[in-house]
């Protein structure tokens, strides 16, 4: 029996991340975020001067590979970043992550985060996180030196609704996707599939001859330098009529669990609107 804060064996968990910071940030922020974020994770649970993950005694237990990097290339993280914005010296980030067995590594996480010693910047300037909040809610659930206030709860996914007949997908990131024909729903089932496969259930998505029809209404190439390359993805901004009932509900559960590659930093995230007026 499946729930709508459930898709395919899959669980969502998110929070807000309240930080105080001077740094302003240039363009897109999701590498820099995530690379803070790392970093504060590996030096909290890890006494090596660098990552040797895949030969630790202790892999099996360890926060830092198990949430943000598995060993494996080819697997994906049970985390990911969802979306970021900045107001004078606070910045608040997003987070997404699967399954709630990974609470507990979460909260040693955010305990780092909140750590006033660690020392940690973003683009030169002091950081440090003050708390983080329900994303629905925006009610406080955890502190530094308290702990969780209250612990976080399934995300809803789906739902019971029949497809709407129309809808605007607007994407708030650059999707990043090698898939050609139709702009969203080649990325969607990929990345939804590789998640049921590793994370959730196992089994396999439907995939409709025609999930919808799709009509571009913008687009935005976005190129943005990264530390080793350049990461290219587009912005898209599509209106979706005739949806098949399999499509929509991958629709949903994709607004949170995003579309795409190089969904750690951020990529792949839209909102689902109501159509555009003719």
């Amino acid at each position: 029996m499946t729930t709508n804060n459930e898709f395919s064996g899959l669980e969502v968990f998110g929070l807000c991340l309240h930080f105080a910071a001077l740094g302003r940030g240039r363009g897109f922020s999701g590498a820099a975020w995530r690379g803070l974020m790392g970093q504060a994770l590996f030096r909290s649970v890890c006494s090596f001067p660098v990552p040797a993950c895949a030969t630790c005694p202790a892999l099996g237990a360890c926060a830092y590979p198990t949430l943000f990097k598995p060993v494996h290339d080819a697997a994906l993280p049970p985390f990911w970043l969802h979306g970021w914005q900045h107001r004078r010296e606070t910045w608040t980030v997003g987070v997404r992550w699967l399954g709630a067995r990974n609470v507990f590594a979460v909260g040693e996480w955010l305990a780092a985060l909140g750590d006033r010693g660690a020392g940690m910047s973003f683009s030169g300037s002091p950081v440090r996180l003050e708390h983080a909040s329900m994303p629905a809610t925006n009610q406080a659930a955890w502190r530094p030196g308290v702990g969780w206030l209250t612990m976080p709860a399934a995300m809803t996914l789906t739902d019971d609704l029949p497809p709407r007949q129309t809808c605007r997908v607007r994407f708030v990131s650059p999707l990043v996707s090698k898939h050609v024909g139709d702009p969203l729903f080649g990325a969607l089932h990929t990345r939804l599939q590789r998640l049921v496969q590793q994370h959730g259930d196992g089994s396999d998505l439907p995939r409709p001859a025609l999930p919808w029809r799709c009509r571009v209404l913008a687009r935005k190439t976005i190129r943005v330098p990264l530390a080793r390359r350049v990461l290219a993805g587009t912005q898209w901004d599509l209106e979706l009529s005739e949806i098949n009932a399999d499509a929509w509900r991958m629709l949903r559960a994709g607004s949170e669990l995003h579309a795409g590659g190089q969904t750690g930093i951020g990529c792949g995230q839209y909102e689902i609107l109501p159509a555009v007026d003719a």
